[in-house]
């Protein structure tokens, strides 16, 4: 009886300390700010204000226009520390965060 009783205790803590584990929630997609560059960019460069024109704030990129293949940012997002109250590039030199869609030319 003995040996039951102490495989029962050990039972009843594994339930109760798995009840109260923490559960990590999935990291949420955080929001970028996409612009449709109108310029010839690649990933790395800095881009200027004026060839920056905001599309949309979501976790996914828009489809832009005549974005296809090629190694020119089409469109970009950037991150909300880089850009200002107007929706737009703080200043000319910015990075983006994410280059999802490209153009040739």
């Amino acid at each position: 009886m003995k040996k039951y009783f102490l495989g029962i205790i050990a039972v009843l803590l594994a339930v109760g300390f798995s009840a109260f584990t923490n559960i990590k929630a999935k990291p949420e997609s955080t929001d970028l700010y996409w612009f449709q560059i109108s310029n010839k960019y690649t990933q790395t460069q800095m881009v200027k204000q004026a060839d920056a024109t905001f599309l949309q704030q979501s976790a996914t990129a828009p489809l832009g226009s005549g974005c296809f293949t090629g190694i020119y940012d089409c469109v970009a997002g950037f991150t909300a520390n880089q850009v200002n109250s107007s929706n737009q590039l703080i200043d000319n030199s910015q990075v983006p965060t994410s280059v999802p869609r490209t153009k040739s030319n």
